[in-house]
Parts: C-alpha cells; sequence; structure tokens
C-alpha cells in the first residue's frame, strides 16, 4: 500500500514537471520586424511592428536620463537594427535598443525636449506619439486640414466631468455636433492642450486646480471666436511629460491621464555589473543608450521672457497657434503695431460697478493675485461679449486713467501718472548707479576696419564718463567707460571688425561687325570726222568738214585696260574705288570714227570682331575701378591762355558690389569703351568713338547677365544716272551707275561676379 502511494507521488510530481515545462516551453515569443519614425501634422510618431501584438509593460523617464524615454518590451525575442537618424526627426534625436542579462528587450528614445506622449496598441503595429510644441507645427498643413471640415453649423461643448478610475484621471468633454480635436504642447511651462474647432463653449469658463496624476490645473475657456475659426480651447498645466490616452467618441473626448506611479523609473541601484548585449547596429563606445550614434545634440535652454514694470498690458497666457500666414505678406510700417490680446475669452456686463470689484473678477479669471495703489478709485459700466480678458482690463482700466503692471503672477494697479513717475525715477536710479559705477579703460586693436571709422559709429554709445582715443599708427581703439557701456561697446566691436567679402567682377564686351560693298559702273566715248583730209569730206560748201566727239581725245592715243581710254569719256561713271575694269576700243582704217568703252567694278565682304575683357576685385560695398588705353590731349585757348586737358579714350569699368543674405550680388557698374577716331581728325584733334552702360542689376553667385546691348545696320545705295537716256529699255544700262554699302555692328556688355571664398 505504501509502495502504490509513493509510485502515485512520484507520478504525479513527474506529471506537474513536464506540465510546468510544457508551460514553459510555451512562452509566446514575439519577433519585431521594424522600427519607423514618422512625422505627422502635430505629433512625431515612432511605430514598431511586429508579427503579433505588442504587450508594452512600462514607458517612462529615467532618473539618469531625463530626456530619454525608457520602454520596456517583454517576450520580444528578435529585434531589428535600430534606425540611425542623420538628423533630429522632430523632437526625437535617436532610438536605440538594448537587451540585459535577463534577455529582455529596452527601447530608448532620446528627445530633445520633454513633451507628452500616448502609446497606442493596433494588431501588430504599436504606435509610439510625441506631440509637437506650438513652434514645430506646420501651419499650412493644419489650414489645409481645418478647410476641408464643414464649419456652417458648430459643435457645442455642453460639459466637463472628471472621475477616478482605478490608478487613472479621467477627462470627459461632452459635445454636440462635428468638431475637429487638434492636440499639441506648449512649454514654459509645459502644457497639453487640445483645441477644439468648429465648437463654441456652452458653459462657464472652466479653472480647477487638481495638484494629482501630474497635473497642476484644468482650464477650459472659449479661445477664440470666428478669427477666423471658432475654437474651445481645452488647457492641462503639467509637471513634466505626461502620458496620457485621446479617444474621440460619437459626443465628445475622453482623455485619460495614469497616475504618476505607473511612469516613474525605480530609484538608481547600487552600481553593480551586469552584462548587457548591445544590438550589433554599431559598437559600443560609450556608456550612452546609443551607441555608435553621433554626439548629443546640445539642448537649447529656453526661459520665459523677463517680465519689464511697464504700463502696458501683459499677458499671461502663452501665444496661441496662429493658422494663418497672412502675417508674412502684409506690408510692414515704422509706426508702432497694435496692442495684440491672446487672453481667453470672457463676456461682462456691468453698471456702475466698482473698479476694484471689476479688476478682482478678471484677476480671479486669470489666477492672477492683485495690489491695489491708494489712489486706485472708479466705476465701470460696461457690456461686453466675447472678448479677451487682457483687453476688457486694459479698456477698463483706460477709462478710470489707470494703468497696471504685472511681476510674476501679481497685478498692481495704480494711476498712469503714478507708473509714469515710478518709471522716470527708476530710469534715472538706473542711470545713476550706472555713472557711480567704476570706470574701466580697455584697448581694442582692429584687424577689418579703420578704427576713425569704427569710433564714428561707437561714439553715440557711450555714457556720459565715455571716452575714445584713436591710435593710428597700431589701427587701435581706447576706450574709457563704465562696466554696462563697455559690455555692450564689446559686443558691437565684434561686429564691426569682421572680415569683408570680397567680390570678382568679370566683364566682357563683344563687338561685331560685317561690311558688304558692291560697285559697277561704265564709261564710253566716240569720235567721227568728215574732213578733206581723209578724203571724206561732206560735199557741201557748208559744212564741208566735220568733226564730233564725246570727249577730247587726242590723237593717236592707245586704250589701255584699266588706265581710261583716251583720256576723256562722253558718259562718265565709273565705280568708286573700282579693283577691276575692262577697256575696249573700236575705230575705221583711217580712224575718222571711233568708239571707246571702259566697264569697272567692286565688290568686297568682311566681318570682324572684337573683345574685351576688364577684371576687378572689389571689397562688399566699396568701389573698384580699373582703367586701359590712351589720354588724349585737348588744348583750348581762352584770354590768350592755351590750356591742355587730357580726354581719355580707353576702356573704364567701375564696380560696388554688395552681397544679400541670399548669396546674391547687387552690383553697380559703369563700363565705358572709348577709342579715339584718327581718321576724322578735326583741328588735329581725333573725335572720340564712346560706348558706355550704366546700371545696376542683381546676378547669383557665379552668374553671367547680359547688362547692355546695341545692334546697328547702314544699309545704302547710289545710283548716278544720265537723264533721260538713263531710262531706255536694256541700252538705259549705258548710262548709269550703281554702288551698295551694307554694314552690320553689333555690341554686347556681359558681366559676371563671384564671391571670393
Amino acid at each position: 500500500m505504501k509502495k502504490k502511494k509513493y509510485y502515485f507521488l512520484v507520478s504525479l510530481l513527474f506529471t506537474i514537471a513536464l506540465l510546468y515545462g510544457s508551460n514553459n516551453n510555451l512562452e509566446p515569443s514575439i519577433q519585431l520586424k521594424s522600427i519607423d519614425v514618422l512625422p505627422a501634422l502635430t505629433s512625431t510618431k515612432v511605430i514598431l511592428t511586429a508579427d503579433s501584438p505588442l504587450p508594452i509593460s512600462k514607458a517612462f523617464f529615467d532618473q539618469t536620463l531625463p530626456s530619454t524615454l525608457i520602454v520596456n518590451l517583454p517576450q520580444v525575442k528578435s529585434v531589428p537594427a535600430p534606425p540611425k537618424l542623420e538628423s533630429p526627426q522632430g523632437i526625437i534625436n535617436q532610438i536605440a535598443l538594448r537587451k540585459n542579462s535577463q534577455g529582455d528587450f529596452k527601447l530608448f528614445i532620446d528627445l530633445n525636449q520633454k513633451v507628452p506622449y500616448t502609446i497606442i496598441n493596433n494588431q501588430q503595429k504599436t504606435t509610439i506619439e510625441f506631440l509637437k510644441l506650438n513652434s514645430q507645427l506646420n501651419l499650412e498643413e493644419i489650414n489645409k486640414k481645418i478647410s476641408s471640415v464643414d464649419t456652417h453649423s458648430l459643435a457645442s461643448l455642453q460639459n466637463l466631468s472628471l472621475k477616478e478610475e482605478g490608478n487613472s484621471l479621467i477627462i470627459q468633454v461632452q459635445t454636440k455636433g462635428q468638431f475637429l480635436p487638434f492636440v499639441f504642447a506648449l512649454d514654459n511651462p509645459l502644457r497639453l492642450v487640445v483645441d477644439l474647432y468648429n465648437t463654441h463653449l456652452n458653459r462657464p469658463p472652466l479653472h480647477l486646480a487638481v495638484g494629482k496624476w501630474g497635473i497642476k490645473k484644468i482650464r477650459l475657456a472659449q479661445f477664440q471666436v470666428n478669427n477666423p475659426f471658432t475654437i474651445s480651447r481645452l488647457v492641462f498645466d503639467l509637471e513634466g511629460p505626461k502620458f496620457f490616452t485621446l479617444d474621440t467618441k460619437e459626443k465628445g473626448l475622453i482623455i485619460t491621464f495614469p497616475s504618476n506611479k505607473v511612469e516613474e523609473a525605480p530609484p538608481a541601484p547600487l552600481p553593480k555589473e551586469e552584462k548587457e548585449e548591445l544590438l550589433p547596429a554599431s559598437d559600443q563606445k560609450t556608456a550612452s543608450p546609443f551607441p555608435g550614434s553621433s554626439p548629443p545634440i546640445p539642448k537649447k535652454e529656453t526661459s520665459p521672457p523677463e517680465r519689464k514694470v511697464t504700463s502696458q498690458p501683459i499677458s499671461t497666457e502663452a501665444s496661441p497657434p496662429s493658422f494663418t500666414q497672412e502675417e508674412q505678406f502684409r506690408p510692414k510700417t515704422i509706426a508702432q503695431p497694435q496692442q495684440q490680446y491672446t487672453g481667453e475669452i470672457i463676456s461682462l456686463k456691468f453698471k456702475d460697478a466698482d473698479l476694484r470689484d471689476v479688476v478682482l473678477y478678471l484677476a480671479d479669471f486669470a489666477g492672477l493675485n492683485v495690489v491695489f495703489d491708494p489712489g486706485v478709485k472708479g466705476t465701470v459700466t460696461v457690456d461686453l461679449e466675447d472678448v479677451p480678458w487682457d483687453q476688457a482690463l486694459d479698456l477698463v482700466l483706460k477709462i478710470n486713467k489707470m494703468g497696471k503692471t504685472i511681476e510674476g503672477n501679481v497685478l498692481r494697479i495704480a494711476p498712469i501718472n503714478v507708473l509714469t513717475e515710478e518709471q522716470k525715477q527708476a530710469q534715472k536710479l538706473a542711470e545713476s548707479k550706472e555713472l557711480a559705477g567704476p570706470v574701466l579703460v580697455k584697448t581694442f586693436t582692429l584687424s577689418y576696419s579703420k578704427a576713425a571709422d569704427v569710433q564714428a559709429l561707437l561714439s553715440t554709445k557711450l555714457s556720459e564718463r565715455g571716452e575714445i582715443i584713436i591710435d593710428n599708427r597700431t589701427n587701435t581703439l581706447i576706450i574709457t567707460d563704465v562696466q554696462d557701456r563697455m559690455e555692450l561697446i564689446e559686443k558691437l566691436i565684434s561686429v564691426f571688425d569682421t572680415p569683408t567679402p570680397q567680390v570678382s567682377i568679370e566683364a566682357r564686351i563683344v563687338e561685331a561687325t560685317s561690311t558688304f560693298i558692291r560697285n559697277l559702273g561704265i564709261q564710253w566715248g566716240w569720235r567721227g570726222i568728215a574732213d578733206p583730209y581723209y578724203g571724206n569730206q561732206t560735199s557741201l560748201e557748208f559744212p564741208n568738214k566735220i568733226n564730233v566727239d564725246g570727249a577730247l581725245v587726242p590723237q593717236g592715243i592707245v586704250t589701255k585696260g584699266i588706265g581710261g581710254p583716251l583720256g576723256g569719256y562722253a558718259i562718265n561713271l565709273p565705280a568708286p574705288a573700282f579693283s577691276t575694269a575692262v577697256g575696249l576700243s573700236l575705230g575705221n582704217v583711217l580712224d575718222t570714227f571711233r568708239l571707246d568703252m571702259a566697264l569697272s567694278a567692286m565688290e568686297r565682304s568682311g566681318s570682324g570682331r572684337i573683345i574685351s575683357t576688364p577684371t576687378v576685385t572689389a571689397q562688399n560695398n566699396q568701389e573698384a575701378q580699373i582703367i586701359q588705353g590712351r589720354q588724349i590731349p585737348v588744348q583750348t585757348v581762352a584770354n590768350f591762355t592755351v590750356t591742355t586737358r587730357y580726354v581719355n579714350a580707353a576702356l573704364e569699368l567701375k564696380a560696388t558690389p554688395q552681397i544679400t543674405a541670399e548669396g546674391t550680388i547687387i552690383m553697380y557698374i559703369e563700363i565705358q569703351n572709348n577709342a579715339a577716331d584718327f581718321a576724322n581728325l578735326v583741328n588735329g584733334i581725333p573725335p572720340i568713338i564712346t560706348q558706355s552702360a550704366r546700371t545696376s542689376v542683381m546676378v547669383p553667385d557665379g552668374g553671367t547677365a547680359v547688362i547692355g546691348g546695341i545692334y546697328r545696320t547702314e544699309d545704302s545705295i547710289t545710283r548716278e544716272k544720265v537723264p533721260f537716256f538713263h531710262k531706255i529699255p536694256i541700252l538705259g544700262n549705258l548710262f548709269k551707275s550703281f554702288a551698295r554699302t551694307k554694314q552690320n555692328r553689333e555690341l554686347l556688355i556681359f558681366i559676371t561676379p563671384r564671391i571670393i571664398k
């Protein structure tokens, strides 16, 4: 019997061990396939894709890595190499994975600033979403998104309720109608903002102090009315970056905040050796959870703007997100811009109310403490609807000749003359303290600027005790002044004494000419003799002999080519400057009848090109000049005094470059290409042929622009004719000559600037 019990117990224990081992072997194993970073409209998303739903046991900010969100990934046995970001993606600097000795993976997301975040599980994809700050929003894309929503009928925000459920705070917003939520973050201090577009607040504004779950305060108000959208704003003042979830329902929103206990990292343990396996994405060279990544990007330390004591209204709220870009295109004026009010919307109705009571009401609405000057008194009668509270306060104070200052969260109300006098006294006190301070003497040796030029710029910045002395030999400024002014002067000198950029300017002047000349001419003469000497008299008493010729043709001269026949012609129309001619002479045996003719012709064509390329280098905003050519002396006589002056007949380039912030170059250019015309002397002095251009032009660095050009064509035709005879068909060509001259001239001026780097 005992043996049976013993065998039964052994078999039972063996079965339990098998079942336990099989359960361990059946523990789910998840493969993480990819990690992607995706910028969204109002957030930056880290998307984890796995082969099955991905459980996340904890997400928190560690004390040792305050700007790094650590996400525990249990049951994950296989992971890809994390993405290596060449530059920050939105709020995210880098992403890394680490595996500890127990085989568990942790995801490290390094942020450049702490912001609220949410985690969404959707089957095989898990999204960790970090909200963008107001300054990082893409306003143009948001405008497009909002414009797609039907805004003809406004939704109504009816109520807001809070309840605790376990370790979470649940905020339920009840609405009626179609609305569009936008969630983003504000910093300094950190706030989570939920804007409900196309929503009108149908309940009084809400200010609720929480002090739990990492939430300081909850505020609900009508932020904007038809400007151009109607917006209800829900603001959560946070103690630090918070995990939250937001669900959009048919009748509103549900926002959930878990307790801080879920998110806080455990206290840092005592140092102990623990072997951690790094993923093969990069080599381990540092204790940072981001091995092999680029050095961490330094975070900008931002601080709230300094509040100055002034009588002008100052908003205690952060600037709202502007969803229009019209401000960028409005013309800028020198006049002071109109006061902008950014407070939450409020409605007021008072009749003969005490000024102090109205101010107390507005201060309570804005969450400010109030201090009244003894001289504050007055009454208020107003009927305001849907105006910013700071504008309402400003109006109430103006009609009673009161002013205000805000220091921290304390609002002080006093008569305007009291505040003005205080400002004057404070300014005098600051000036007297400044002048009463010790005097410093410093020397500044300038490298790139002239001491005299910098002295003229700094002289207006000195105090009554200040003085500047120049040492021209060493180009040094010796400055005496108080400490505060000396700091300002040092900053100005660091701005003025910097290397001046230089620009190489190349001009190209191209002159092209083409010429065509054609000349045709004719010369001819004749002679007829009837004389008894030759035996061909007329057989008449009178006239018995006749001698007729077309020109004086001496006896016995023979025509020889282009030398001209017999010394004269009846028709003498030769081609001017001819280079080719044909002569013809006909006569009888006795030479009593003779006909002489000469044809002349000339045709000429030619082309030419002249390129002049002056180049000069100039400093930014400094004129440079280069000249190449000759000077022509010109003498004038006045009162028996001979005066000689010289006129430039040269190629000249003057240029003043100005480098813009975009890297383009604005140039003020004057180019002259003058030449002496010795072929047309006047009293022994050649005239000047002038080609010039003067202009200002903007050209990209290394680009070429045509700043001027002239195209000139000359076409002349000359015909010489014998009256009446030139009209005879065919034979008329014997009584006329033809000459044609055609000339084309073209001038182009190019300019090419290059910044010397």
